[in-house]
């Protein structure tokens, strides 16, 4: 009788244990291009929610690039992963993309910069001709939609995009540029990189949203107003979000959790503004409905769409209390981070509501559950009352 008891409260907690309801697959490999006649293979990580079917509008995401050839080889798809989960929780196929001479992809780099440097045109634009041959290839794929196309770069990765707009190539329909340049710190030559965001911005006409910090060791308030001032000259749509000091380095804001939370944010009403697939605001009408949240509730609940991926939020059965932690490499990771925070009073226990964009409350019928059409070591979380803190109610 005693084992019997130990199995049927065992059974208890297996069933009260909250199912994430959206599951990532995660392809990891190469994609097979031709570049110039010639066979490439080029490291991926392709990510996307399994319970999207059909063809998914598709996202470019492409790297930085470190100063030294050794630096290069030990860059990584695996390190773009946490931002293709971000955009996959949208919608979309994500596409993590290493360029020639990067990682395992086939190299050497075609157009190494070399000092003294005159030009960026070259080197931009064979980081263009990795990209569009991506694209040729991803295509083709059953489960991507090549009408529809949004390219996020770092870094490097931010001009190699412009050039590849400079081609306006058939799809692609947004750009995010998040702290994007290009810099030899041996031979450094700003005018050099200037000049090749005026000739790429000339014919490139695909809108695009840039994200600076102040305090980007690289690229600062100056640099980046002559980028953008050359851009607009050159006929360039270009949206300039400029932020405060973020974080000991602002050249850091693509992965650092406040940074996500801040591009993702910003970038979230690039793509409304363009037409462009991400989580809707209807989706926050119902979350209120479902989840019994005061109307006072809204701004904690769009935060949390924001929010990177894996992300839970955990309410107590009165609804005074609610928290959600996020940034971590798995759901188990922010459950517990979620329900510690929140289960302040023992009389008003907390569960997990929301783990990312499904709905796991207990109380709620399963077609509830049901996401919606278009909704991803250490964790994060957001209070209305002090956003940047860690714990959130």
């Amino acid at each position: 009788m005693k084992r019997l008891g130990l199995m049927l409260a065992a059974a208890a907690l297996l069933f009260a244990a909250p199912v994430c309801a959206e599951e990532y697959a995660v392809e990891k490999g190469y994609l097979r291009v031709e570049i110039n006649g010639r066979p490439w293979r080029l490291e991926t990580r392709i990510v996307k929610r399994t319970d999207l079917t059909g063809k998914l509008p598709i996202a470019l995401i492409t790297h930085g690039s470190a100063d030294s050839p050794a630096q290069r080889l030990n860059q990584h798809a695996s390190s773009l992963e946490a931002q293709a989960k971000d955009l996959a929780w949208r919608g979309y196929l994500a596409v993590a993309v290493m360029r020639r001479g990067f990682g395992s992809s086939d190299g050497p780099m075609p157009e190494p910069t070399n000092c003294p440097v005159k030009t960026y045109l070259n080197r931009f634009n064979s980081d263009a001709d990795d990209l569009q041959a991506a694209l040729v290839a991803i295509a083709k794929r059953p489960d991507a939609d090549p009408e529809t196309i949004v390219a996020v770069g770092v870094s490097a990765g931010g001009p190699a995009l412009i050039a590849l707009g400079a081609r306006n190539p058939k799809g692609l329909k947004g750009i995010v540029n998040i702290s994007g340049g290009l810099v030899s710190l041996s031979c450094p030559n700003e005018d050099a990189l200037v000049d090749a965001f005026r000739t790429f911005n000339a014919r490139n006409r695909v809108p695009q949203l840039w994200a600076y910090a102040a305090n980007d060791s690289l690229f600062g308030p100056g640099l980046v107003d002559r980028l953008r001032n050359a851009s607009l000259d050159g006929g360039g749509d270009v949206k300039l979000i400029r932020y405060e000091n973020m974080g000991r380095d602002g050249h850091d804001i693509f992965s650092t959790p406040d940074g996500r939370f801040a591009w993702l944010a910003e970038m979230d009403g690039f793509l409304r503004a363009n037409q462009l697939p991400t989580w809707k605001y209807s989706e926050v009408a119902r979350l209120m409905d479902v989840l019994k949240f005061k109307p006072t509730d809204r701004t904690f609940l769009e935060s949390y769409m924001i929010a990177p991926t894996f992300k839970a939020m955990a309410r107590s059965a009165s609804g005074a209390t609610r928290r959600y932690f996020y940034n971590a490499l798995t759901v188990e990771g922010v459950r517990s981070s979620a329900l510690s925070a929140c289960n302040t009073k023992p009389e008003d226990p907390c569960e997990i509501v929301m783990e990312n964009g499904a709905i796991v409350a207990s109380w709620t019928k399963p077609a509830e559950n049901v996401p919606g059409p278009a909704q991803g070591n250490a964790t994060q979380s957001r209070e209305p009352a002090t956003p940047s803190t860690t714990g959130a109610p």
